[in-house]
């Protein structure tokens, strides 16, 4: 099976600017899946991409499995973090250290399990939990800035589901 490139594959634009949007659009996503009008541009099944931003989403509120070395955390820190907390969306393409492989999702996850394992940490969020373990990359972060990543990294991966839009919400 070919892999998609995606760095360069289309996407639909979003943006989500609270964890009540990403609610609304775990909701849509979820009627799509329903009514079987849902496909996925790029190499993950809608259940993987919801599970891969929930175990993130996760580790923000319980803590991550390992870090990055200490130059990688440096540099990061100094030429990415400012970037990362700012107005662009978050670019694709980036691929996981083997370190990192805990953040990967179940290959045979169902569109459902990852579409409510993702809605339990989205609920966690809303109902008061706080983001503040420390990034393995930048380190620490606010609830505030870890929100502003999460939702970057949740809109980037979820803009690869493509779906009719039955919206009633």
């Amino acid at each position: 099976m070919n892999k998609t490139n995606t760095r360069t594959v289309e996407r639909r634009p979003l943006r989500l600017d609270s964890f009540d949007a990403l609610r609304l659009e775990i909701d849509r996503i979820e009627r799509a899946v329903g009514s079987g009008s849902v496909r996925t541009r790029g190499n993950w099944s809608v259940g993987q991409i919801c599970q891969h931003i929930g175990k993130f989403l996760k580790c923000t509120m319980d803590g991550f499995e390992t870090k990055a070395p200490w130059p990688v955390r440096a540099l990061c820190t100094l030429f990415i973090k400012k970037k990362a907390l700012g107005p662009d969306p978050m670019p694709p393409g980036f691929k996981l250290p083997k370190k990192a492989a805990f953040l990967l999702p179940d290959p045979d996850i169902s569109d459902m399990q990852g579409i409510t394992y993702l809605r339990a940490q989205v609920e966690r969020v809303l109902a008061g939990e706080q983001m503040t373990h420390p990034s393995p990359i930048f380190g620490p972060l606010t609830h505030d800035q870890w929100t502003t990543i999460q939702l970057k990294h949740a809109a980037m991966h979820l803009s690869f589901i493509e779906y009719e839009a039955h919206d009633h919400a």
